[in-house]
């Protein structure tokens, strides 16, 4: 035992020289990524000098979350050509990174535009407004029928790919009527649900709200059974206006469950796209 003094480490001063705990090399032991150069007889485990070169790669790339069997694979094959592989890989992993969190930070600064437009809100205010083009994606909403475990079915297909995305989306989705349900007084008028997106190379899937003048209400009657009467309102003032309905009727939660768990204090906004005549 005495001859290995001199040239090794036991696992507790190689321990220290890297500020690690002995479980730590214990782990790596375990699960073969790095075992000490010699293990004597009464179980006490040795180190060699040359293995601290080893083990700071090895703790190197584990700050870079590379993960364990590739940081194995590079230990045992170490060359020019492979670390450059090895970091050009990681770098392009930080870049995808980087865009996720920019996009999520999008997603965000919109989100608390939209919190604080509703807090701002004239009830039953109607506005003319000329909009920009949006894009969504949407789903068939014909076929919900009166069953609610039905609809919440086919809600959660429609936003089975938002739930399993890395992008933040707060499930922002709204309904659409189109021209020839209007004035929307059947629970069957909705014919379509949709949800609003930013990056299309993410949904290669998604639609067109086009631009264009649209006569908006926004409505604390904001709940599945208050539309009606905000409809009934902007109808009328498209009447009165000499205005024509050009488009389809959209539905969009400025309020909803996930800001309140009353649903009296939802807020709605309606927007139908119209021209004048």
């Amino acid at each position: 035992m005495s001859d290995k003094t001199g040239s090794h480490f036991t696992i507790g001063e190689f321990a220290q020289l890297f500020g690690v705990s002995k479980q730590t090399l214990f782990y790596y032991e375990k699960n073969n990524i790095f075992a000490p150069n010699y293990v004597a007889d009464n179980g006490y485990r040795y180190y060699s000098i040359e293995q601290y070169f080893v083990f700071e790669i090895i703790i190197t790339l584990r700050k870079l979350d590379v993960p364990l069997k590739r940081i194995k694979d590079y230990v045992n094959h170490r060359n020019s050509a492979a670390l450059q592989k090895l970091f050009a890989d990681k770098a392009l992993e930080y870049e995808l990174q980087i865009e996720l969190l920019h996009r999520n930070r999008q997603s965000l600064s919109l989100n608390l535009a939209r919190l604080q437009e509703a807090s701002e809100i004239k009830a039953n205010q109607i506005s003319l407004e000329n909009s920009p083009t949006e894009y969504y994606v949407a789903a068939d909403f014909s076929a919900a029928g009166n069953s609610l475990k039905d609809q919440i079915r086919l809600i959660a297909r429609h936003n089975l790919p938002f739930a399993t995305s890395e992008i933040f989306n707060e499930y922002g989705m709204g309904f659409i009527v189109p021209p020839e349900n209007l004035p929307g007084d059947s629970p069957h008028a909705i014919t379509r649900i949709f949800t609003r997106v930013s990056h299309l190379d993410e949904y290669p899937q998604a639609l067109t709200k086009p631009k264009g003048l649209y006569a908006k209400i926004i409505t604390p009657d904001g709940y599945h059974t208050g539309y009606q009467n905000a409809i009934d309102k902007l109808l009328e003032f498209i009447r009165r206006n000499d205005l024509t309905i050009v488009g389809n009727a959209y539905i969009v939660p400025l309020k909803n469950y996930w800001s309140t768990n009353i649903a009296n204090e939802y807020v709605t906004q309606i927007a139908i796209h119209v021209a004048y005549q």
